[in-house]
C-alpha cells in the first residue's frame, strides 16, 4: 500500500478529507479577468484547489481548423505569475492540466505544486516521463480506458519512481448520462493501492456526491461563471452557487459516513433508557415463584432495570418481597 500524497501541504488519501478541484478548464475564454475570477468563485465556494487546462493547440490537433478555434482558449504565458498570485491572495492551491512539453517547460518556471493528466493523454508516455521528471505529484484521468491500459499507464508512472499519484475515474462523455457513470469502477481503481477519485461531467452534483461515499479521496467538477456564455465546457459545468452546493453536500456526506465501527452516537446514549425493561404484569406476593404470566415488558427501561433478553432467568425464581402491578422488577428482589 502506498502512503497517501501531498499537494501544496495539503494531505491526500484514506483517512483525509475529500481534496476537491474546481475545474475552470478554458473557461477563462481567453480572458484573463474572467480567469481569474474563475479562481475567486473556487475560493469562495470552498474548493482545496483550482484547475485550468494549459495547452498549445498546434501540439493538439493536426486539424488546422481545429486549432484556429482553440488557439484562442491557450493560457498566455504572461498570465502565469498573476494567476499563480490571485490564487495565492484567495488561499487556494493553483495548477494545471498539460498537454504537451513545450507548455510544460513554460509552467515549470513557476511554483506549480501538481500536474493534471487529462483522459486523452492517458497513454502519451513520452508526456508522462517529462511530466514525472519534475518529482511533482500527478493526477491522471482514466476516460476511455480499460483496466489493462490504466495498470500499464500506472507501472509506467512508478517506473519512473514517482509514486506521488491519483488515479480518477472518468467518462468521457460530455455531459455523462446517469446510466454510464460506473461509479463502481473507484472501488477497482484502489486496487492500484494510491489515492483515487472523480473527474465528473455529469449535470448536477449526485455523481461527486455518491462518489465520497463509495471511498473517493479526490473530486474535479467543472464550474464556469455563467452556463450560458459559449465555448465548448460551458454548457454541463456547475454555475457558482451549485459549485458552493456540491462542496457544502460532499463535507456533509463526510460527516455522515463516521467510522466502520458498530456503536450508539452521543445522542443515542440517553435515548437508551427508552428501551424495554421487565415489569410486573400482577401482584406477586412475597416468595411466590415468578411465572411467565406473572410479567410484561415495557419501556422505559431505567438504571437497575432487567433487559427483555433476561426474562428467562427471572421466571422460576422468589420473591424477597413483596411486588406490586406496574413495579420495575430488579435483580435485589429475586432469590
Amino acid at each position: 500500500m502506498l502512503n497517501n500524497i501531498k499537494i501544496a501541504g495539503r494531505k491526500i488519501g484514506e483517512g483525509e478529507p475529500c481534496f476537491i478541484i474546481a475545474e475552470a478548464g478554458s473557461n477563462h475564454d481567453g480572458k484573463l479577468d474572467q480567469a481569474k475570477r474563475l479562481i475567486e468563485i473556487a475560493a469562495e465556494a470552498g474548493a482545496d484547489a483550482v484547475k485550468f487546462q494549459s495547452f498549445k493547440a498546434s501540439n493538439l490537433f493536426q486539424n488546422l481548423k481545429t486549432v484556429k478555434l482553440l488557439e484562442k482558449l491557450e493560457l498566455k504565458e504572461e498570465w502565469y505569475e498573476e494567476l499563480f498570485d490571485h490564487a495565492k491572495k484567495h488561499k487556494i492551491i493553483l495548477f494545471f492540466s498539460v498537454f504537451d512539453e513545450e507548455t510544460l517547460k513554460t509552467i515549470e518556471k513557476f511554483p506549480i505544486p501538481a500536474y493534471k493528466i487529462a483522459s486523452y493523454e492517458l497513454m502519451h508516455f513520452p508526456l508522462l516521463e517529462s511530466v514525472s521528471n519534475t518529482k511533482k505529484p500527478v493526477i491522471i484521468s482514466t476516460g476511455m480506458a480499460n483496466y489493462n491500459e490504466v495498470e500499464e499507464t500506472v507501472d509506467y508512472l512508478l517506473s519512473k519512481r514517482n509514486n506521488n499519484l491519483v488515479i480518477l475515474h472518468c467518462v468521457s462523455q460530455y455531459p455523462t448520462e446517469p446510466k454510464n457513470v460506473n461509479l463502481k469502477s473507484i472501488l477497482s481503481l484502489k486496487e492500484f493501492g494510491v489515492p483515487v477519485g472523480f473527474s465528473d461531467h455529469t449535470l448536477g452534483i449526485h455523481a461527486p456526491t455518491a462518489a465520497v461515499a463509495l471511498g473517493a479521496n479526490v473530486i474535479e467538477k467543472h464550474f464556469t461563471i455563467d452556463r450560458n456564455l459559449e465555448g465548448p465546457d460551458h454548457s454541463y459545468a456547475l454555475e457558482p452557487s451549485e459549485l458552493k452546493e456540491m462542496i457544502m453536500h460532499i463535507r456533509e456526506v463526510e460527516e455522515m459516513l463516521g467510522e466502520n465501527n458498530i456503536t450508539p452516537s452521543t445522542p443515542e446514549i440517553d435515548e437508551r433508557k427508552w428501551r424495554r425493561a421487565v415489569y410486573a404484569k400482577t401482584d406477586i406476593p412475597r416468595m411466590q415463584i415468578i411465572g411467565k404470566e406473572d410479567l410484561i415488558v415495557l419501556r422505559p427501561s431505567p438504571d437497575g432495570s432487567i433487559p427483555p433478553t433476561e426474562i428467562n432467568h427471572i421466571i422460576g425464581r422468589k420473591t424477597y418481597s413483596d411486588i406490586f402491578k406496574g413495579d420495575l422488577i430488579r435483580r435485589d428482589m429475586l432469590k
